[in-house]
């Protein structure tokens, strides 16, 4: 396949023309960054490539980044991102977990990942030095109250972002001594509402007709993509 992008720039562009892109290869061929990717650029050691450069594509493109697809993160544009969270809002139904996460998000504003964990209360206790079996465990999956089992912190997090209710607002990373980034970037989450604004989002059609406007749009994006397999992109419960 002919490289599609060789910079931020580049990469911009060709989200902007599909409006929707998974950022790992998946179920349509040819319509990933994975795929349009060089392979000198695709995580290369002392090459900075799509990965390294999340951020400056939501705020230079303008763009929505979070798990859309299939629990499977890319980017979305916002020509089309407010039909995105109409369709999506309308068919996704939060658990109690979730509706607390994002209680936690909305507070704050923004949270990294490992701040959401431990307000919502998801970092596992240190085990007791022997395994004193008269202490009592607190595993990741319970609460305290009583021990009810909860829905992972994984699990609960994807599904705000394929909800539409969270995205990555940014990528963080540990500095070394020299000022250069080292291990693997830290994702921050807010709302849709706090980096775009609410007014961005809003539009005049019922949920429906969202949803048939980007099924048109990517019909003429991907034409060898079958209804089911765009279907399966876009329709999420």
């Amino acid at each position: 396949m002919k490289e599609s992008f060789r910079n931020v720039q580049e990469l911009v562009g060709v989200i902007a023309e599909r409006g929707f892109l998974p950022f790992f290869a998946g179920g349509i061929q040819e319509f990933s960054i994975e795929e349009f990717c060089p392979d000198y650029l695709w995580f290369a050691d002392d090459v900075e490539g799509p990965w390294e450069w999340k951020s400056e594509v939501m705020v230079e493109g303008d763009m929505a980044y979070g798990k859309f697809f299939g629990g499977k993160a890319g980017f979305i544009s916002m020509e089309w991102f407010p039909d995105f969270v109409n369709y999506r809002r309308s068919v996704c139904r939060l658990t109690d977990d979730e509706e607390a996460m994002l209680a936690v998000i909305v507070e704050h504003e923004s949270l990294l990942s490992k701040e959401i964990k431990r307000l919502c209360g998801y970092n596992k206790p240190r085990k007791p030095r022997g395994g004193n079996p008269l202490i009592a465990q607190m595993t990741e999956n319970e609460s305290a109250d009583g021990g009810r089992r909860r829905e992972s912190y994984e699990k609960a997090i994807t599904h705000l972002q394929m909800a539409t209710r969270v995205v990555t607002g940014d990528f963080e990373y540990n500095i070394d001594k020299h000022g250069r980034r080292y291990g693997w970037s830290i994702a921050r989450y807010c709302t849709p509402e706090d980096y775009f604004g609410a007014e961005r989002l809003q539009v005049v059609r019922t949920a429906e007709q969202s949803l048939e406007r980007m099924l048109t749009h990517l019909r003429n994006v991907v034409p060898w993509a079958s209804d089911r397999d765009l279907e399966r992109m876009i329709v999420a419960k």
